[in-house]
């Protein structure tokens, strides 16, 4: 019995980080103004350089001493680096020139998808598994897994609502005029929101394949878990304390829908859709409350700024 208890909270718990942490970066690059419908093809490419830099890693680490956490644990960082990379390369694009925001995010997303099976594929090919390349299953690494997941999220909460930086990525957010009329530098708080939040879902999205499934494969992604992070950023109001519940219910219903359908006779599509009919479900129940306007997003979401441009 207790071992079942203690694989239920590591699966549930690694299914809430993966989640929580790709939408906590996901809602932090959108709240400076910046559409980001590249996430699906984003999440996909963080797992594949994922396994890639941890299957590269352990083969030149290990025989010189290196332990398989530590290979594991730089793989994971390595490809959050990797990652603000992009972000930064995404935010300065919007920023900069006059073009859709719609149209640059869905051909990111397509490029994300190549660019992931070039990353991950070879890798797939040639161990067959990676299960050898993934974190160790010990109690303890989830528990720290959960604690600084949260703790991220308390820290990026500070940062929006009790730093002057925070009140700037929101200005910019809401209405990236009034923000430069007083003193910000909208394109460098959107670089500075595009590395950070990227930097979160490439971690996130690493801790995909090497952390939750603990295996890579093309069809295991036919889902798209970059919109299911999305769904939990958009029902949570991009906010920071608010995705912890929106995050674990979804993370929980997506982990173990297979066990409810078998344990309640439902329809396999019935079971599928109950991450989203509890999204709805909690949005209808926050809209009719006080909560309402916290949840609205950002004025300027997705909209192309020109400095020189005056709003009436």
């Amino acid at each position: 019995m207790v071992e079942a208890y203690i694989d239920f909270f590591m699966r549930l718990s690694a299914a809430f980080a993966t989640i929580y942490i790709v939408a906590l970066g996901h809602s932090l690059f959108e709240l400076s103004g910046l559409l980001n419908l590249s996430i699906d093809g984003m999440f996909f490419l963080s797992t594949g350089v994922a396994i890639l830099l941890s299957a590269f890693l352990h083969t030149l680490l290990i025989p010189i001493g290196v332990n398989q956490l530590a290979c594991t644990i730089l793989a994971t960082i390595l490809t959050g680096l990797i990652m603000s990379l992009v972000g930064l390369s995404l935010a300065w694009i919007l920023s900069v020139f006059p073009i859709s925001q719609g149209a640059v995010g869905l051909s990111l997303m397509f490029l994300g998808y190549g660019l992931g099976i070039q990353a991950g594929y070879p890798v797939r090919l040639k161990y067959g598994s990676i299960t050898q390349f993934t974190y160790p299953q010990t109690p303890s690494l989830y528990i720290v897994t959960i604690s600084l997941s949260i703790i991220t999220g308390v820290l990026i909460h500070r940062l929006l609502y009790s730093t002057p930086i925070g009140a700037m990525v929101r200005a910019c957010g809401e209405d990236p005029h009034i923000a430069s009329n007083l003193g910000a530098i909208v394109y460098k708080v959107r670089l500075f929101t595009g590395a950070i939040g990227y930097f979160l879902i490439g971690i996130g999205g690493s801790l995909f394949p090497l952390l939750w499934l603990r295996y890579w494969d093309i069809r295991s992604y036919a889902l798209g878990y970059g919109w299911f992070a999305y769904t939990v950023a958009l029902a949570a109001g991009r906010h920071p304390i608010l995705l912890i519940p929106f995050a674990l219910i979804f993370g929980g219903l997506l982990e173990f829908n297979i066990a409810i359908q078998a344990s309640y006779g439902l329809p396999v599509d019935l079971a599928g859709m109950m991450p989203f009919i509890a999204s709805i479900v909690l949005m209808m129940l926050y809209s009719s409350s006080k909560l309402r306007r916290s949840f609205e997003p950002p004025r300027s979401l997705g909209k192309i700024y020109y400095k020189e441009e005056r709003t009436i």
